[in-house]
């Protein structure tokens, strides 16, 4: 099992679909079941043993580096952007912080329960660091609630996923997962989105997925966070 001693958490975002509420609360700290949807995550780091946290912020910056601030048993360093540069951006411009090791990435509006051993934990066991440069936890998109529309079927195939379940197939990219740093070095700089960096690793067999034991959500619109809310507090 590789031990992976670093997390980003990925923070910066408008929360677009949110507003009004995003308009004076940045995203990752509106509740969901009682508590900032950020936390979840944050615990999940912790409960795996996670010390060092690197959060990108941008929009309403100040709101969530005064909570994070009361963060006890996490090491946070914080990647400030002008203006939120989506996924992959706030990847690069974070990258001086990042080190040389692999890390654990994770979106704020990802909320999830683990059965069996913990997502992180197995994600962890499976990473092999000469074969891979990103292993991406998928979902059943069956057994998803929040998930949009979107590209994941590009990148989850039988061939690059662990554990693959016709069943339970098709899969959706699940907001967590694990990436190297080196993959950063000749991104562009500027907004762009880390799908830019899933497809160029897709096309050289170095992108892996493997999924996920447990719920999920995405606590992206009002109706997301309802959802979500109804199964957390059963």
């Amino acid at each position: 099992m590789h031990d992976i001693k670093k997390a980003m958490v990925l923070a910066a975002g408008y929360g677009t679909r949110l507003k009004p509420l995003t308009d004076r609360v940045p995203k990752p700290l509106v509740p969901v079941a009682g508590k900032p949807m950020i936390q979840y995550a944050l615990e999940k780091l912790a409960a795996y043993g996670i010390e060092d946290v690197v959060i990108n912020v941008s929009h309403l910056k100040e709101q969530l580096t005064a909570w994070l601030a009361g963060c006890k048993n996490l090491t946070v360093a914080l990647s400030e952007e002008a203006e939120p540069l989506e996924t992959g951006g706030g990847l690069k411009k974070a990258l001086p912080l990042l080190g040389d090791e692999p890390v654990f990435v994770l979106n704020s509006d990802i909320i999830w329960t683990d059965e069996g051993d913990g997502a992180l934990d197995r994600l962890a066991r499976h990473w092999d660091d000469a074969r891979m440069d990103f292993l991406l936890l998928a979902q059943s998109k069956a057994k998803a609630v929040g998930h949009d529309q979107g590209e994941d079927h590009l990148f989850i195939k039988p061939g690059n996923t662990m554990e693959w379940s016709a069943t339970d197939a098709p899969y959706i990219i699940a907001g967590v997962g694990i990436f190297h740093p080196r993959v950063l070095h000749d991104a562009p700089d500027g907004k762009f989105s880390v799908k830019l960096l899933w497809h160029r690793a897709l096309a050289q067999n170095r992108l892996f997925c493997l999924p996920h034991h447990g719920r999920w959500f995405q606590t992206g619109t009002l109706a997301d966070i309802q959802k979500a809310e109804s199964h957390l507090n059963r």
